[in-house]
């Protein structure tokens, strides 16, 4: 699959590649052979302006092309992108627009920090969000946020090779346990620490 994605592929190109995988209920997120991931209508441009209206600041606009232009979440990485109201929720009901407010709280505020929204999620409290202003995808654990080496466009392109972006996300642990079922040891591997540098704001002038 890999071979099939060019890496220097432009914007409206990612998109079209986006529209023709999302169509294959099993590859349309990293999780889709645990469900049937439901793609969400696109969001009409006025229910995107809407809810920056409510954010306070604008999204980046690539996220605002994937919401009007593919689906209003329910695709992509990990369980699929979240939509905004009205669209693809968490598995708690809770649109891009809530979790703001609900995930990781920093040293002085509560939620995210400015122009930071999640993306998806992967399971055991662990996220990838982005940076709107700056388009910088984060990982989001219990430790906090941690920059990565991807943006949002490079972020799908990686997917869209069939990149295993999880792996790419953490230094993992690996542990014998005997399998609950089988009786038998296992090795597992746990995350041990997010890759990257603690996420510093970057605020353009």
């Amino acid at each position: 699959m890999s071979s099939e994605v060019d890496i220097s592929m432009s914007q409206d190109e990612l998109i079209h590649a986006l529209k023709q995988r999302v169509k294959d209920v099993r590859t349309r997120t990293d999780y889709a052979d645990r469900d049937c991931p439901e793609l969400a209508p696109p969001a009409a441009p006025y229910a995107v302006a809407q809810a920056e209206s409510v954010l306070g600041f604008p999204l980046h606009p690539l996220h605002r092309r994937l919401l009007i232009d593919v689906g209003n979440g329910g695709f992509g990485p990990g369980d699929g992108l979240i939509g905004l109201p009205g669209g693809r929720l968490d598995d708690n009901g809770r649109s891009i627009v809530e979790l703001r407010h609900v995930l990781w709280s920093g040293p002085e505020s509560a939620g995210l920090p400015e122009n930071v929204l999640a993306l998806c999620d992967w399971g055991d409290s662990i996220w990838s969000c982005i940076d709107e202003e700056t388009g910088a995808v984060l990982t989001l654990d219990e430790s906090g946020l941690t920059e990565t080496p991807w943006r949002l466009h490079t972020w799908l392109l990686d997917w869209l090779a069939g990149e295993k972006l999880f792996g790419k996300m953490f230094v993992f642990h690996e542990r014998a346990i005997i399998n609950p079922f089988t009786k038998q040891p296992m090795l597992v591997r746990t995350p041990a620490g997010a890759i990257g540098a603690p996420y510093k704001r970057v605020k353009f002038e």
